[in-house]
C-alpha cells in the first residue's frame, strides 16, 4: 500500500480530486443554479413544436416559428420550460424506474415516432392506386343485395305443413286483390325482426331468416306478382320483390377515394414496420431462461 502511496501519478490523481472537490465544494451554489437551468433555443423550439403537432415536417415548422409574435414565442418558451422542468424533476424522483406505464408511454411514443417517417415519403400516384386496387379489388367487392316485403305464418303454434297450406290460400288472395308493397302490414303474422327490407345484404337477410330463405329468395326474380311460399327458421312467407342486385365489384373510379385512403393506410404501417424493424435489427437477444 506505501508502494502505491509513493507512485507519482497517483500522487498526481489524488491532488487533482481534492482540488476538483474543493472547487464543486466552494462553487456549490454555482452548480446548483446550472442544474435549475433551461436552455431555449430555435432547435429545441422546432423540435417540441414538431411534436405538438404530431407533424415532421422542419420548413413548416420553422416557417411557423419565425412568423410568431413576441408574445406567442414566449408562450411556446412557457410551455416548453414547464414540461422539461417536470421532466427534471421526475428524473430526479426516479420516476421512470421499474414503472410499467411509463414503460408503455415510452414504447408508444417510439412507435409514434416511427409512424412520422411517413410524412418524408411522395404521394401516391394513380398508377400507385390502380396497382393496388388490382391487388386488392375482392376487397371492395359489394354485397348481393334486395329489396322486398313479405307476409309471414308461423309455425311455432302450427305445424309446418299447416303453415304453410295457410300460406298457399293467402298467396292466391295476395295477388287477386293485388295488394301493394306498402299495405302488406296489414296481412299475415308478427314477425321477430321487420316487415319491409329496404336494400338490405344478403347476409342481414340470412341471419334474419336462414341460409335456406336467403338462397331461394335470390334465386327469385323481381316482379309486381307476391312469390312463395318461402320457408324460414320460423315458418312460411310470401314476397314482393321488387329490387333483386346480385354482387359485383365495383370499378376503380367508383371506389378510387376509398382506394386511396386503404393505400395511404397501409403505405404508412409499412414504413412504420420498416423503421421499427431498422431499429431492432441493431439489438441482440439472448435467452439465458432455463429450459
Amino acid at each position: 500500500m506505501k508502494k502505491i502511496f509513493r507512485e507519482p501519478l497517483f500522487q498526481f490523481l489524488l491532488v487533482a480530486l481534492v482540488l476538483l472537490g474543493g472547487e464543486r465544494l466552494i462553487n456549490a451554489e454555482a452548480y446548483s443554479d446550472q442544474q435549475y437551468q433551461i436552455v431555449v433555443d430555435d432547435q429545441l423550439l422546432l423540435q417540441f413544436m414538431q411534436l405538438r403537432a404530431k407533424t415532421f415536417k422542419p420548413e413548416k415548422a420553422m416557417a411557423a416559428l419565425k412568423a410568431m409574435s413576441a408574445e406567442d414565442r414566449q408562450q411556446l418558451i412557457d410551455d416548453y420550460a414547464r414540461e422539461e422542468a417536470l421532466f427534471r424533476e421526475a428524473m430526479a424522483l426516479n420516476l421512470d424506474k421499474n414503472d410499467q406505464v411509463i414503460r408503455r408511454r415510452l414504447v408508444q411514443k417510439m412507435d409514434y415516432l416511427a409512424q412520422g417517417f411517413f410524412d418524408e415519403i411522395g404521394p401516391l400516384t394513380e398508377e400507385d392506386l390502380r396497382a393496388y386496387y388490382a391487388e386488392q379489388r375482392q376487397d371492395y367487392k359489394e354485397a348481393a343485395s334486395a329489396t322486398f316485403t313479405h307476409v309471414f305464418i308461423s309455425s311455432a303454434a302450427r305445424s309446418s305443413e299447416e303453415a304453410e297450406a295457410m300460406a298457399e290460400v293467402l298467396i292466391k288472395k295476395l295477388n287477386a286483390e293485388q295488394v301493394p308493397f306498402e299495405k302488406a302490414l296489414g296481412h299475415g303474422e308478427r314477425f321477430l325482426y321487420h316487415r319491409n327490407y329496404v336494400n338490405r345484404d344478403d347476409d342481414e337477410i340470412g341471419s334474419h331468416f336462414g341460409d335456406g330463405f336467403r338462397e331461394q329468395l335470390f334465386n327469385y326474380q323481381v316482379s309486381e306478382q307476391w312469390q312463395g311460399p318461402l320457408q324460414s327458421d320460423y315458418g312460411w312467407h310470401l314476397v314482393l320483390l321488387v329490387k333483386n342486385t346480385d354482387s359485383y365489384i365495383p370499378e376503380f373510379e367508383e371506389v378510387a377515394s376509398a382506394v386511396f385512403a386503404d393505400a395511404q393506410r397501409q403505405q404508412q404501417r409499412e414504413i412504420k414496420r420498416q423503421t421499427i424493424d431498422e431499429l431492432i435489427s441493431k439489438y441482440k437477444v439472448s435467452d439465458q431462461s432455463q429450459q
